[in-house]
């Protein structure tokens, strides 16, 4: 089996008017959706704040305001709604920052021990390969391919370059990759 995770492809970071648009991001919705019927099952990342979320500068974070829950900003793609429409029993979401006190770049951070994700954890365990792409690939992607490594051995992690953008230049993506000896693509 293999499992696509799609981190954090949403409105605020892939679109050039969004708040903390990520530059390429606008070409990964169509790019990640070209491949991802190839996939048994997909997992989706969600950046979920609440509007006084820790992050925000507005509150002492690093970050302006973005992917408020049930916000535009906070939304997917329209190219993605071919990979929605395959239904719970293929397609799963993780919902990450939505404690207002707290930080969390990386999904999955105490996934056993939230029994509404308990599917994503088996679809882990289950699966030959995973595959993780996104946005941004120096925060979140990195964090949430870290927190899969908590679950799976690191050979079955693979990393899709080509399917993420990153804030800085990929450096920080490749030094993670190299130190944990990640496969790319």
């Amino acid at each position: 089996m293999k499992t696509l995770v799609i981190t954090d492809v949403q409105r605020d970071f892939f679109h050039p008017e969004g708040s903390l648009y990520v530059a390429g991001g606008e070409l990964l919705p169509a790019k990640i959706l070209s491949v991802a019927s190839g996939y048994d099952k997909v997992v989706i990342t969600l950046d979920w704040h609440p509007g006084d979320h820790c992050s925000f500068a507005e509150n002492g974070g690093p970050w302006p305001v973005h992917c408020v829950q049930y916000t535009q900003g906070a939304g997917l793609p329209d190219e993605f709604a071919p990979i929605i429409a395959r239904g719970k029993e293929e397609v799963q979401f993780f919902h990450k920052g939505w404690d207002r006190e707290r930080e969390e770049y990386g999904a999955f951070d105490g996934l056993r021990y939230r029994p509404e994700y308990a599917d994503i954890f088996e679809w882990f365990k289950a699966s030959d390969e995973i595959h993780i792409c996104g946005i941004a690939g120096d925060y979140c992607v990195k964090e949430t391919a870290r927190k899969i490594l908590d679950h799976v051995p690191a050979d079955k992690l693979k990393v899709l370059t080509d399917l993420i953008c990153s804030i800085d230049d990929g450096t920080t993506l490749r030094e993670f990759v190299e130190e944990y000896k990640l496969q790319t693509r």
